[in-house]
Formats: C-alpha cells, sequence, structure tokens
C-alpha cells in the first residue's frame, strides 16, 4: 500500500500548485513558508491523537526544525524553502523506521507525494529566474 497513497499525494500535490496559480498566491513566499509549516505540523496531530507524551515532544520538536527553516528560507533564500519541502519528503519515508510514529501506514507515501510536486514545483520556478515577492 505504498503507490496508491503516493499517487494521490501527487495529485493533491498539483492541485495545490494549481489553486497557488489561480489564487494568484504562487508568487509569494509566505505561501510557500506557511505550506511547510502546515505540512509539518501533520505528525504532531498524529502525535497528539496517540496521547504518548514523549512522542508529541519529539514531533513538536521536528516540526519547530522545520518552521524555522520555512522561517529561514522566507527571509533569506527560497531555495531553502524548496529543499525543506523536499527533506520533509525523505522525513515521510522513513520517520516510522527511525522513530514513534502514530502517523497511519498511508500517510508517509502520500506526504511524500505532496511534498516533492510541491519542492519541485517551486525549484522550477526558481530555476527559471522567477523570485518570490
Amino acid at each position: 500500500m505504498f503507490w496508491v497513497p503516493l499517487l494521490a499525494g501527487v495529485g493533491l500535490g498539483g492541485a495545490t500548485v494549481a489553486l497557488m496559480v489561480l489564487g494568484g498566491v504562487l508568487n509569494q513566499r509566505g505561501t510557500w513558508a506557511t505550506t511547510m509549516v502546515a505540512i509539518a505540523s501533520f505528525y504532531v496531530v498524529f502525535a497528539i491523537q496517540s496521547g504518548d507524551t514523549l512522542e508529541i515532544i519529539v514531533h513538536t520538536g521536528l516540526a519547530a526544525g522545520f518552521a524555522a527553516l520555512a522561517i529561514i528560507g522566507a527571509r533569506t533564500s527560497s531555495w531553502i524553502l524548496a529543499a525543506a519541502l523536499l527533506a520533509h519528503g525523505i522525513f515521510d519515508v522513513f520517520v516510522g523506521s527511525v522513530i514513534a510514529n502514530s502517523a497511519p501506514g498511508w500517510w508517509g507515501p502520500f506526504c511524500l507525494g505532496v511534498d516533492v510536486v510541491l519542492a519541485i514545483a517551486l525549484a522550477t520556478m526558481l530555476w527559471r529566474g522567477r523570485t518570490l515577492d
């Protein structure tokens, strides 16, 4: 059960980029930074649902790290935002084998799909010389 959630995530990632275009916010740093923070926060929600205090603390710390990358990227280099999205996608693949993770089994591949599509979209924009406002 890896490919179906992965493809669903790719679809949602594509839809998210399309909605950013339609909403006129694709070129805004704040949009990408906020998206990164929101994505990183989901593991905290799953940890809270588990009720395990240590898991909540660990996932909150990890989410804070990704939030810090989002803030740094928004203030300095949009490439950091793209790298953070890609790093979170990689994190999604390995998190369950490294630390306690109460997210459903399908969540990792799903979030990987979303993260990679967003990272590629942002990196492509930046590579083509588009700057974020």
